[in-house]
């Protein structure tokens, strides 16, 4: 059962953490079965400004914990590097939040490739440092997530290496 006080205890874990903290995975149906009590009950004005508080402060919980998210997701994409607590909703967000950052970078590449001739797009499995690839041209560095395009040659030597894998433009 949530409390005034367990609102409070989370509103400041939000506020002075960088990553999420701890919540029940109903938190949500929680806050708003907490709320709808609250102002049944309402007869008051310091009732009234404890609604008030609360609307505030689970408004603000929302807000930080979907910056938080949105920042774990483009850092999962270029990194690899996940953050915990998340709870089923914000799971999903975040798994769409990350697919349409992919599909972003995938559309970007489509872009600025010069016919697709002879280039292979691969996503980066492991960290690669900078190298000189089979062209005499620089290649790198790269990070776990990335993608990319590379000569055919480059990419085939990424994969054998499992570093990298190759992507269809299509997926």
């Amino acid at each position: 059962m949530l409390t005034f006080e367990t609102i409070r205890k989370i509103f400041e874990e939000e506020r002075s953490n960088k990553g999420l903290s701890s919540l029940p995975d109903d938190f949500f149906s929680e806050a708003k079965e907490y709320l709808e009590k609250k102002m049944k009950l309402v007869r008051s004005e310091t009732e009234k400004w404890e609604v008030d508080s609360v609307r505030i402060r689970l408004r603000t919980i929302f807000e930080k914990r979907e910056r938080k998210i949105m920042e774990a997701a483009l850092n999962y994409v270029h990194s690899g590097h996940e953050i915990g607590n998340m709870i089923p909703e914000e799971r999903k967000f975040f798994d769409d939040v990350v697919e349409r950052i992919r599909n972003f970078q995938k559309e970007r590449l489509k872009r600025f490739e010069d016919d697709g001739e002879g280039k292979t797009l691969v996503s980066i499995l492991g960290d690669v440092e900078k190298f000189v690839g089979m062209n005499m041209k620089n290649y790198g560095p790269f990070k776990k997530g990335d993608i990319t395009t590379l000569p055919e040659a480059n990419a085939n030597l990424l994969i054998e290496k499992g570093l990298a894998e190759k992507m269809n433009v299509n997926e």
